[in-house]
């Protein structure tokens, strides 16, 4: 990838992106509430499992489809694989996230002067537009987007259980390790193998909906 293209992907990934990243925790405060992570090996193992389980077979492979379909012009194809993605989004929280990233993603891409749909993708359909306006394959889309998932639920993690910045670090350096073979697994992955199900953040994230005093959204 050449440099310029590779700096765009640091910003897509970047923390500092305005579209609400660090609002959600996608389950990860309920866990904690409920004492189903109260370490940083607790919260290792969840964000693995998560990864593996349901990004690698979720939101990774769409990305890759997605970036090729935008690439190509196929529309209808794009509208589709958005569909797929809502459609494991199982609580109104995740749709919610889904939507409100999605479209604060395409306002930026707007105000960037990139092309955008005419309608409104969720998050992980407008990163993969974003990274193929940006010259990123979607190979290295791929890597980008597990990274700056894993780190913003280390974030959360740190927040919420709480963590010390170097433990947290130590969660980070495992999970780099991992994010290899999540990519691989999504590559790999069959157009009727997408879709996973992680019922435990699925109760988080229903439990979470009702919860009185939180400090994300999700």
């Amino acid at each position: 990838m050449p440099p310029h293209n590779q700096a765009r992907l640091w910003q897509l990934i970047s923390p500092m992106l305005p579209i609400g990243a660090y609002h959600y925790s996608q389950g990860l405060e309920q866990a904690v509430r409920r004492e189903w992570i109260r370490d940083r090996t607790d919260a290792a193992k969840w964000i693995s499992e998560l990864l593996h389980h349901s990004i690698a077979y979720i939101d990774l492979p769409i990305i890759y489809r997605a970036h090729g379909c935008w690439n190509s012009r196929d529309s209808a194809g794009l509208r589709s694989w958005d569909d797929v993605c809502r459609s494991y989004r199982e609580t109104s929280e995740m749709r919610d996230e889904e939507e409100a990233m999605g479209r604060a993603l395409m306002r930026l891409a707007k105000e960037f002067d990139q092309p955008i749909p005419s309608w409104r993708p969720g998050y992980v359909v407008a990163f993969s537009i974003f990274a193929a306006n940006a010259g990123v394959s979607g190979m290295d889309a791929l890597s980008g987007y597990a990274w700056t998932w894993c780190e913003n639920q280390v974030l959360s993690a740190t927040k919420l259980i709480p963590l010390g910045h170097t433990e947290g670090q130590r969660v980070v350096r495992d999970l780099i390790e991992q994010i290899p073979i999540a990519v691989e697994s999504a590559l790999a992955c069959a157009d009727d193998d997408i879709g996973n199900s992680a019922p435990g953040l699925t109760l988080a994230s229903m439990w979470h909906e009702t919860q009185y005093s939180r400090v994300f959204r999700s």
